[in-house]
């Protein structure tokens, strides 16, 4: 009688077949996850923006008691975004061009410049055209809020005071820190 020997050979790779099915699992994980990850990152340039400008209108009232000066806040929309700009001198001496560029009378008032390019898909929207900070106490001349509006429907609105105070809230959905307005 004889033993015939047979030796196994073991596979140490993956077949075009697994590896396929592999491929088509991520590829079907990636796509249900893409449109999550952009919210996520709207979501984040969204509060950015609102945290820069609740900074900044905090800074104008700053500024305006420490210089002794009044300090205005203008808004522009234009059709390639929105802008605003911190600036001395009178309400009218300063905006914002269609590029996101300060026009003034004299440059040496801007203080700050904020561009927000539409391709943001952010925006603000400001009830008002500007805040006059006064130098006794940051008040504010007249008081108004300033909406910035993600393009998901989000979004975070700023009131300003007669007494110069910023305060957050949110018109929009639950944005977990910010209280509805």
């Amino acid at each position: 009688m004889q033993v015939r020997q047979v030796r196994l050979i073991a596979s140490h790779g993956y077949s075009l077949v697994e590896l396929c099915v592999c491929v088509a699992i991520v590829g079907i994980l990636l796509a249900l996850a893409l449109p999550s990850l952009e919210r996520i990152r709207q979501r984040q340039r969204l509060e950015a923006i609102a945290a820069t400008l609740f900074t900044d209108l905090q800074e104008a009232r700053s500024l305006a008691v420490s210089r002794a000066d009044t300090v205005q806040v203008r808004f522009n929309r234009h059709p390639n975004g929105t802008c605003y700009i911190l600036h001395t001198g009178a309400a009218g001496d300063c905006q914002c061009d269609a590029g996101g560029l300060a026009v003034c009378a004299n440059t040496d008032k801007v203080l700050k410049l904020a561009w927000i390019p539409k391709t943001n898909k952010v925006e603000l929207r400001a009830n008002i055209a500007s805040f006059s900070f006064q130098a006794r106490q940051g008040a504010v001349t007249s008081t108004g809020s300033i909406d910035v509006n993600a393009s998901s429907g989000e979004s975070i609105r700023h009131i300003v005071s007669i007494a110069g105070r910023v305060r957050t809230c949110t018109p929009s959905a639950d944005m977990g820190q910010y209280p509805r307005c």
